[in-house]
Order: C-alpha cells, then structure tokens, then sequence
C-alpha cells in the first residue's frame, strides 16, 4: 500500500459480458446445449468499465467521484465495497468499510422499523451491541419514533428513506463510499443529510469517496474530485478546478469542449449598415476556455469581436442579456460606461465585457448585440440571440444550497440575523 494512504487504486479495470445475463442454472445451460448441439459457442462481446484507474485518498480525506452516467463511477464504488472483483489492478484498504450504495436495501416489509433497523444495521457490518448504542440517535435522526412498531410495509416512501438512511449514516467504519444518497427525502430531510455527512467528513474524521451528480453537494463535502470518462480517470485535483473542467466537456451532458464560440456570419440580423458590424461571440467562464455553462457566481466575460467600428466613434453599442421569460433582464450600454469614443481605434476589435460574478440562478439565457448610430439613432447593427449558455447551481453560500430556476432570476448579495425584539411589552 502507499505509505500513509487509506485507500490505494492501482491500475483497477472492470471488464463485463454483454448480452449475457448470468443468471442461466447449470441445467438450463445443459439443456439449451442438447437442444442446439451444433450451434457453436457463442462470443461473448466485452464491455470495459473501468480503464487503469489510479489513485490515492489519504486518512480522513473526503474526495468526490463525478463522470456522465456510464463513466464508470458505480463500478468503482462497488469494487472498493467488495462487492465485485477487479478484472485487473488491485485496491489496498487500511480499515473498515461501510457503503452507503443503495439506501433502504435489506429492510423488510413485514418487520417493523425497529426489526429493521436492527437486521439493516448488521447488513450493513454493524454489530447488535453497536446498534443498542446507536439506536436513539437513529430513531431520533429519522423522525420515526412513533412508528418504530409498525411493519414497514405501511410506511410511506419518505419514512422508508429517513430510516434507512438513518441507520446507514451512523455506521462507524474508517472507509466510507456513497453513492447518490444525498438525492432522496424533500429538500429539509436533504439539508440534514448533507449535514451529517458534513461531520463524517469533517469532525469525525473518517475518509470519504462520495459519488454524485449533484455538483452544489460535491462542492460542500469534498475538497478534492476525480473525474471518469468512459471508464478513465480525466481528472484529479480540487473540487472546484474538477468541477469547472467537467462542466466545459460535458455541457449539457453531451457537447463538445468548444461550444461557446458563435460566429455571426450568417446570423439573422437588422440594421442599416452595408457592414455586419458583429462577427464573432465567445463566452468564457473565469477567463478560460470558450464554453456556453457557466456556474453561478463565477466571472464570465463576453467576448464581442467586431469589425468596422472604429468609423462610427459616437455610436450606441448595447449588450442585453435576457431568458424566455423576459427579453431583457439586464443590459451594458456605452451610454452608461462609454468606450467606443477611445483613441487608437483599429478596423478589427474586441469588446470585452466582464461580468465580476455572474448573478443569474439556473436556466438558459441569451445575449443581444445592438449598435445605433448618433444623433439619429438609427440602428447600423442588431443580432438577437447572438449568443446562448446556461447557469448552473453552485454552492455560493457554502451551505449546500441548491438554487434552481425557482429562486427568482437574480442572486444578490444579503445576510440576516435574530435580535432580541424591541417592542414594547
């Protein structure tokens, strides 16, 4: 093992059949043979899920695994709890583990909350005297004391979900792998998840390997995120660097790296002018790589390249960026910051506008170019929809928050507090 490591990954791939179910009984495969003696065997095409994967993650550390679906991310997961063997490579664990891979596995129907409590804590590797010691901060985690005699099977789903991952959450094992718990339950049963997740892997010191397609959770839990991409390890380094990386090769889920660029050559456009004034958009998140997702908070600048404008010194240039629920949500015109009257004009420039952070919730937007001449304001140039690009959550807050597209439009800066009151009694 690698000195002072608490998990070693070493050159892990995963290889399974396709087409094959595995689940035929010695005398079904006998018969089917007696039956089509002269069929030959039949080739078994491989799928690989895993390619030479490896990594380190240190006592006490907390590291994401992000990937789109089918990168191999679950496969890792289920290779590192022993549930299935490597085809290759070879994984070194220095303690116990515990796996929170399937919330609710195990629980039975027809025994009651406390039965399963009890037969889903020793599944789980947890000893009875472990669980009498554990048992009423579970039950006081999941809310379900009044139901602990129940059978089960009259729970709701929602009971179901707090319970189990109730017992699941106070496993004491050294090692813990996650996979995707932190999606269940309504969003304050989710806050409180996040938080005791929060003090496994902060206050209690335990490691880590949290799998999630919640990039807002990610962020708030590990420091550190590996990224897999068909099975090969893309990226490992801290959260927000791997975040950000993700996010510009699989924007959207399946674009390219170099979404983000617009030429505006054959655009739809008004204006007067025989010149199209506007060339050529890109977008780029924190001064990077062209992309059309950029997360929540973070600078973007707008890249505008025109041409010809340096002939029209005076005129109005605007920059609207606006959604499907309103054509404007805010604007940048040169009346409110001038610039084209600057001196050393050239035929061919950039305008580069930067926006600080960007104070938009998730969803798409668009950005409008417009241009008119003085006094007369007569339009020389217009292009709607120049550009597009979506806003994704992130944990602004640092509370593990997640922002969706029904938090209002914008993110302004605020904070509260309780005071005593002062009205008089």
């Amino acid at each position: 093992m690698s000195s002072d490591a608490a998990v070693t990954i070493r050159n892990i791939s995963k290889d399974y059949d396709l087409g094959l179910s595995g689940t035929d009984s010695l005398l079904k495969a006998l018969e089917r043979r007696v039956r089509h003696p002269v069929k030959g065997r039949r080739v078994r095409e491989r799928f690989r899920a895993l390619d030479d994967v490896s990594f380190d993650v240190a006592p006490g550390e907390a590291v994401g695994v992000i990937g789109k679906n089918g990168a191999g991310k679950s496969t890792l997961l289920k290779i590192l709890s022993r549930i299935t063997p490597p085809t290759e490579g070879y994984i070194e664990l220095a303690g116990s583990v515990g796996s929170l891979l399937e919330v609710g596995t195990g629980f039975h129907p027809e025994l009651t909350g406390l039965e399963n409590v009890y037969l889903n804590g020793m599944i789980l590797g947890m000893s009875k005297a472990v669980v009498d010691r554990k048992l009423d901060e579970i039950v006081a985690f999941a809310e379900v004391s009044r139901f602990l005699e129940t059978p089960v099977k009259r729970y709701s789903s929602g009971m179901r979900v707090r319970l189990a991952f109730a017992v699941a959450a106070h496993l004491e094992p050294q090692i813990l792998v996650i996979d995707e718990v932190l999606s269940v339950g309504d969003a304050g049963f989710q806050a409180k998840c996040l938080a005791k997740m929060k003090s496994i892997a902060t206050d209690d010191g335990r490691t880590v390997l949290y799998v999630s397609h919640n990039l807002v959770t990610l962020e708030h839990l590990c420091p550190r995120t590996v990224l897999l991409a068909d099975g090969c390890l893309l990226l490992d380094g801290p959260t927000d660097t791997t975040l950000d990386r993700y996010l510009r090769t699989f924007p959207r889920g399946e674009r390219s790296i170099d979404d983000g660029i617009f030429d505006l050559g054959a655009a739809d456009r008004s204006g007067t002018s025989f010149q199209k004034l506007f060339k050529r958009v890109e977008l780029r998140p924190n001064g990077g790589a062209p992309s059309e997702t950029v997360r929540m908070g973070d600078q973007l600048q707008i890249v505008v390249d025109v041409e010809g404008l340096d002939e029209a010194p005076d005129a109005l240039l605007t920059i609207n960026v606006g959604s499907a629920l309103s054509q404007s949500l805010f604007r940048m015109t040169s009346r409110m910051k001038p610039l084209l009257a600057a001196h050393d004009r050239r035929p061919q420039e950039s305008i580069v506008v930067t926006l600080p952070s960007v104070p938009l919730t998730p969803g798409e937007y668009h950005v409008d170019l417009h241009v008119k001449a003085k006094p007369e304001r007569t339009t020389l140039d217009y292009v709607s929809r120049a550009a597009t690009f979506q806003v994704t959550t992130a944990d602004i807050h640092a509370t593990g928050f997640q922002y969706t597209e029904h938090d209002g439009h914008f993110v302004v800066p605020w904070d509260w507090e309780l005071r005593p009151s002062v009205t008089a009694c």
